[in-house]
Parts: structure tokens; sequence; C-alpha cells
């Protein structure tokens, strides 16, 4: 339908505006958290900026909610300022019809929203931790977007996967003799510290020397040295910035293991629920924007509400889910109450609108 459109490319614009300033801002707070960095190894100006870049997108999913409520009454507040939506409802279109032309365009960016999330922001994420990492500790890390490579003397360490609570996944462990020749190949499904060792199960050793290759298998083996812990301070992804599939697949190997995972689970379930988060955004901008007029206020008055709500929404929905894994509150129930919250009060007042 013709309005469909026009509502949905107003919102598409009004959204894409808010995205811009809101990302520029905070593109450039970090870049200026960086400074302190730079200079360490090979850590300068530039690769702080490419460092930011990369984190781009983490930016985007976290404010994503704040960026489409301010964008969605940019938008309809524009055409509210044009009298487009007066003319609307004088020839009979409702208020209701109008939300639900402009939450079938949320429905699209929220399934957006969801894609980012799952797939763009881990990846993004672990290249620009570990391009920081490479250009600050040269001597350690000589690896890829995706495997970490750490040297210790003559001894290479090939990882595939860095888990919290110091837990490698797929180890390798090359180690070299006096002639720089491949002298054993060691290959451990997972590696945890544990005790101020390094446990490895599931090892496959190979030792090579002139008469030819012997290889053992073992279950379990102990090593005094592996990857500096240091490592896992630039290298660890967070929970929030791990995709919904890993945190799910962590959280039930805690649970496997007898230990706490609720943080983990809250994690999943806020990723779960920030698609829906910003189809509530743009219902709270419906109310807003039929609530406000040029005369009382226009465009300054409905950013600087637009603001005010996007900062305690977020601060009310952070003090819930830390107060839910404090009490033990399931980590379900501590990610969707601030969501019901705002969805039972904007339909309160969208039906007062109406």
């Amino acid at each position: 339908m013709v309005l469909d459109r026009y509502i949905a490319k107003s919102v598409i614009s009004g959204c894409l505006l808010a995205c811009f300033v809101m990302l520029s801002v905070f593109a450039f707070v970090d870049y200026i958290a960086q400074l302190s960095d730079v200079g360490k190894g090979d850590y300068g100006p530039f690769q702080a900026a490419v460092f930011v870049l990369l984190r781009l997108p983490q930016r985007l999913y976290e404010l994503s909610p704040s960026i489409i409520l301010l964008g969605g009454i940019l938008s309809l507040g524009a055409l509210a300022a044009n009298s487009e939506l007066i003319v609307m409802r004088a020839s009979g279109v409702t208020t209701m019809r109008i939300t639900r032309s402009v939450l079938q365009t949320g429905l699209l960016i929220a399934i957006l929203v969801a894609l980012l999330g799952e797939y763009l922001v881990p990846s993004a994420t672990r290249t620009a931790i570990i391009y920081r990492a490479e250009m600050i500790e040269t001597k350690l890390i000589v690896g890829g977007s995706q495997d970490i490579w750490a040297r210790d003397g003559n001894r290479y360490v090939h990882v595939k996967k860095i888990l919290p609570d110091q837990q490698l996944r797929d180890v390798r462990i090359y180690e070299l003799d006096e002639k720089h020749q491949l002298n054993t190949l060691t290959y451990a499904e997972r590696a945890q510290y544990q005790d101020e060792k390094w446990v490895l199960d599931n090892i496959k050793r190979s030792t090579i020397s002139t008469t030819g290759v012997d290889t053992i298998f073992k279950k379990q083996m102990i090593l005094e040295r592996l990857l500096l812990l240091e490592l896992f301070t630039v290298l660890e992804l967070e929970p929030k910035d791990m995709s919904a599939i890993e945190l799910l697949t962590y959280s039930r190997y805690l649970q496997e293991n007898n230990l706490d995972d609720d943080e983990y689970l809250l994690s999943f379930w806020i990723k779960v629920f920030t698609p829906l988060t910003c189809l509530v955004m743009l219902m709270i901008a419906m109310p807003i924007v039929f609530a406000t007029t040029p005369r009382s206020g226009g465009v300054g008055q409905r950013i600087i509400l637009a603001v005010v709500i996007g900062i305690v929404y977020f601060v009310i929905n952070r003090s819930i889910n830390h107060l839910g894994l404090a009490f033990n509150i399931a980590p379900l129930l501590s990610a969707a109450i601030p969501l019901v919250l705002v969805m039972i009060i904007s339909l309160y007042f969208l039906r007062r609108v109406n």
C-alpha cells in the first residue's frame, strides 16, 4: 500500500539519520578512550581508529533501541510538523492503522538488528580485539581474525577459540628443536587453566624423528606453561559480544559441569529480546508524536523526551538485569521484565491517544 511505503520510507530515513548522529558521537568518545594506549607496541592513532571502526557494529547493536526510538520520533515528528499525520487521520486513517504501518517497518528493522547481533557483531568484535592485541602485543600474537597464534620460545601455540573461564578449544602446540625443525606436534580438544597449571583433554601427540613419526593418545596432560594469562584480558569475548548460539552452547557446558551460568543465560535472553525492544521503542514513539505539536514544543521537545526515555530505559533495564543476578532471579524473567513494562506503558498511552 502507498501509505505503508511512505511511512516506511520516512521511518527508515529517520533511523538512518539517528544512527549517523549517535554512532558519530560514540565513535568519537571511544576513540578518545583508546588514545591512552597509543604508543604501546605498534598501536598508533591510525590503528586506534581502525579498532574503533571495527567495534562500530557492536555499538550499533547496543544503541539500536535508542536509535530506533530517536529515528521514529524524528521521522514521525517531521510528518506531524508538516500536518501529514493530521491529513491521514482526517482521511479516516486511525491511529492504530498508522501504528501498524510503523511497526511493519519496525519488524524489518528488528530482523536486521537480530542478524547484526548474531553474525556481524561477534565476528567484527573478535577481529577488533585480535587486531588491537596484535598491534600492542607484537611479540606474542601473530594470528589472523579467527585463529590465535602465540609464541613461547621454541614453542608455537595455535588456538581456534578462546572461551571464558580461561578455557581454550582446539589447541595445537608446535615444538621446534635447536635447529628450528618441527620436533613435536600436540593436539588437544580442550585446555583449561586450573590450580596454576594447564590441563589438556583428549590429547594426540606426535613426535617427529629421523626414523619416522610416533603418535600416542592420552586422555589428559598437564603443562606448566601454555598461553600467557594476560592474553585473556585482551582476547576474551564478553558475554554481550557473543552470539546467541555461542551463549546458549556455553551456558549448557556450564550446567553440565555444575557451574553458574546465569550471566550467560541472561545475555542470551537479552540477545533474544533486543529486536523486540526495537519494536517497543517505535510503539513509544507513536504517542509522543501524537501528543506533541509544533505549538507545544515541536522537534526540540520530542528529541529531549526521546533522549530522556532512552536513558531511563537503559538505567532501569541494566538495574533489573543486575538485580536479577544478585537475587538469583531467573535470567528469562530479568531480561523480560523491562520489555514487558515498557510495552504495557506504550499500549496504555496509545489507547489514550486513539
